[in-house]
C-alpha cells in the first residue's frame, strides 16, 4: 500500500510522539530504580558498619573480662576480629560501589530524540 506523503505525515508524527513519550517514561523509571538501589546500598553499608562496631566492642569487652575462662576469651577474640572484619568490609563495600557508580554513567546512555 503506497500512500502519498501528505497522508503519511500523521503516521510519522504519531510515531515520533509515541517514541518520545516512551523514552521519557523509561528515563523516569530508570531514575526511580537508581534512587531505590542507592537507598538499598546506603542501608546495607550503614547496617554492616554499625553491626561491625557493636560486635567489635562486645568482643573486646568479653575478651578483656574473660579472666581465666578460655572459652569466653576465645569467643571474645573471635568476635573482636569478626567485628573488625565487618568494619573493613563495610568501608571496602562503599569504595567498591562508589567506583562502579562513577564508571556506570558512561556505559549506559539513554536514547534521546
Amino acid at each position: 500500500m503506497h500512500l502519498p506523503f501528505r497522508h503519511r505525515v500523521p503516521y510519522v508524527v504519531t510515531a515520533l510522539f509515541t517514541i518520545s513519550v516512551s523514552t521519557g517514561i523509561a528515563a523516569a523509571q530508570q531514575s526511580e530504580i537508581t534512587n531505590s538501589l542507592s537507598q538499598i546500598e546506603q542501608f546495607v553499608a550503614t547496617t554492616l558498619g554499625q553491626i561491625g562496631v557493636i560486635v567489635f566492642l562486645v568482643g573486646a569487652a568479653l575478651w578483656f573480662v574473660s579472666g581465666r575462662s578460655a572459652n569466653r576469651s576465645q569467643w571474645g577474640w573471635r568476635a573482636l576480629w569478626g567485628g573488625a572484619g565487618m568494619i573493613v568490609l563495610s568501608v571496602s563495600y562503599n569504595v567498591f560501589v562508589t567506583l562502579f557508580e562513577n564508571l556506570a554513567p558512561g556505559m549506559i546512555v539513554p536514547p534521546f530524540i
